[in-house]
């Protein structure tokens, strides 16, 4: 009797045969399984007011990264922005050839209606809100990616930092808050309400002991993030904060409540990776020399930017210089 015919191949992997939502590069296999030594996608997003900082982050990731050809570098503006962000960046000498440097457009209405109760610098900016939406943004072909705010300067190796993040699939990798989330204030996540729409959702309480982290500086398993339907969770704790005042920041709380709930806690990143507060106004801002040189990554959260906004004061901006590209001659408006 004739052998059975053999059975059908199995279908390919999705990461090497997706079309990219973008022109980049074609993964390589150790990128799409997030392991340590391949592409290492960094992505900032930042309205007008802080382009000048995307050019920060973008010139001190490439210089101080001992392996530059693994970076991609995905650069995310409000959708219909995207050709004045290009004149900007030339205007700096950087060109956004769709591989090492991609800037993509993100569409506001993508977003569910929400309110910010804290008015704290831009916090209701839609583009604080993009990195909920880095798998549509980016396409299957990526996995692991490096999410920095745009008032950053990276003094480490930012491929070090990929390598050593999400080890045996982790979820996420962040650095630690000094405080917990039951803390009082703008930061902490205490409220009757909030506590008991947090156990509602997910048969637990809240964990208030947790030591919160700061989302200015995370890094990302996207296909985790996706199994976990992480984006419309956080969509539900922004339609929540919406309609009932659960909390008072902007795209902060809805990520670590949908980490929280659907996952449990992050890999904690070292601390020279993290040094944070350079914009605050209160005892946090004052820094030490030694600090600041011996930090792989400095963070300007608060009011205070490195670069002029039309909030805050300049603050470290001897710190900021070196990576400021050609500096106030280029103006956000593209010129």
């Amino acid at each position: 009797a004739a052998s059975p015919p053999p059975p059908p191949p199995p279908p390919p992997r999705a990461a090497s045969t997706a079309a990219a939502s973008t022109a980049t590069a074609a993964p390589t296999l150790a990128d799409a399984d997030c392991a340590p030594g391949g592409l290492v996608h960094v992505l900032v997003g930042a309205d007008r007011t802080h382009w000048p900082g995307v050019v920060g982050v973008i010139n001190s990731v490439t210089r101080n990264c001992a392996s530059p050809a693994r970076l991609r570098l995905h650069l995310v503006v409000l959708l219909g922005e995207e050709g004045a962000f290009r004149r900007f960046l030339r205007c700096h000498g950087l060109e956004a050839d769709g591989e090492r440097l991609t800037i993509h457009g993100f569409d506001k209405a993508r977003l569910p209606a929400l309110k910010v109760q804290a008015h704290l610098t831009n916090l209701e900016s839609p583009l604080n809100f993009a990195r909920f939406y880095m798998g549509e943004l980016l396409g299957p072909g990526v996995c692991k990616v490096l999410y920095l705010d745009a008032d950053v300067v990276v003094q480490g190796d930012a491929a070090e930092l990929a390598d050593l993040a999400l080890p045996r699939g982790a979820l996420c990798a962040a650095t630690l808050r000094k405080n917990t989330l039951g803390v009082k204030g703008v930061q902490g996540l205490k409220g009757e309400k909030l506590q008991a729409r947090f156990e509602s959702r997910y048969g637990r309480p809240l964990p208030l002991e947790e030591h919160g982290f700061n989302a200015g500086v995370f890094v990302y398993n996207l296909r985790r993030w996706a199994a976990l339907n992480l984006t419309e969770e956080a969509e539900y704790w922004i339609e929540a904060n919406t309609r009932e005042k659960l909390y008072q920041l902007g795209s902060q709380p809805p990520l670590t409540l949908s980490v929280l709930g659907r996952h449990g806690r992050c890999q904690e990143l070292p601390a020279a990776w993290h040094l944070d507060c350079l914009g605050c106004i209160g005892q946090g801002r004052i820094k030490t020399a030694a600090q600041l040189a011996d930090a792989k990554l400095l963070h300007w959260n608060g009011p205070n930017k490195p670069f002029p906004t039309a909030k805050g004061k300049r603050a470290h901006a001897e710190l900021f210089e070196p990576y400021a590209g050609k500096g106030a001659q280029c103006k956000p408006g593209g010129g």
